[in-house]
């Protein structure tokens, strides 16, 4: 077909342009809503000095996050690759533009969210001034880094495979393998980076 043709050369652009077409793939409205919404809260949190409404944001956005990034591998993967090529090809072109901008929205709220909780010179009085702290704020960040190198480059490797002429079959399944593996590596730091912000949390 000739949009696959035209937006298989996608994946040689450079980034904006990448960008502008995963946005248009995924709705621009959609795509700037999962964005600018989650960020208007932790937005409004801050010029209110808020430290409820952060906390709460954070908890929330954190919940989306975590819940959507174990659902992807554990549900969604699998489904698809359980369906004929024709139908995952479909699913995928429309739900891995989406899911992108998605989880980076709520992951970034995420993070930046628990990093204005967690540092006592931003003047919330949240802070929690303690090794523990430090070490899930760190954790935190590199959960998000590793969600943008591993885990959004495997669904867009299979994204562009997808929209290839001819998508080979052998490489999306491989891919889909990959997924799992990292699904469940992100979900036991998930679980981990969990118990140690409740610990904290209970001043355990």
């Amino acid at each position: 077909m000739a949009v696959s043709h035209e937006t298989s050369r996608v994946a040689e652009e450079n980034v904006v342009e990448r960008v502008q077409h995963l946005a248009a793939a995924a709705n621009p409205a959609f795509a700037a809503g999962s964005l600018l919404v989650p960020l208007a809260f932790l937005a409004a949190s801050l010029l209110l000095s808020s430290t409820e409404l952060l906390f709460y944001t954070h908890v929330a956005a954190g919940a989306v996050w975590f819940g959507f990034a174990l659902i992807f591998p554990a549900i969604i993967g699998p489904t698809l690759g359980g369906l004929d090529a024709e139908a995952s090809a479909a699913v995928n072109t429309a739900l891995i533009p989406k899911a992108v901008f998605f989880l980076v929205g709520f992951s970034l709220t995420t993070v930046l969210s628990g990093t204005a909780l967690l540092t006592p010179d931003l003047g919330l009085g949240y802070g929690f001034a303690s090794r523990w702290s430090s070490v899930a704020l760190g954790v935190g960040w590199g959960l998000f880094a590793f969600g943008l190198a591993v885990p959004h480059r495997l669904q867009l490797s299979a994204y562009y495979e997808t929209l290839s002429p001819n998508p080979d079959a052998s490489r999306l399944e491989a891919i889909e393998k990959k997924n799992l593996v990292v699904g469940l590596f992100e979900a036991a730091v998930m679980l981990g980076l969990i118990v140690l912000m409740t610990g904290f949390r209970l001043g355990i």
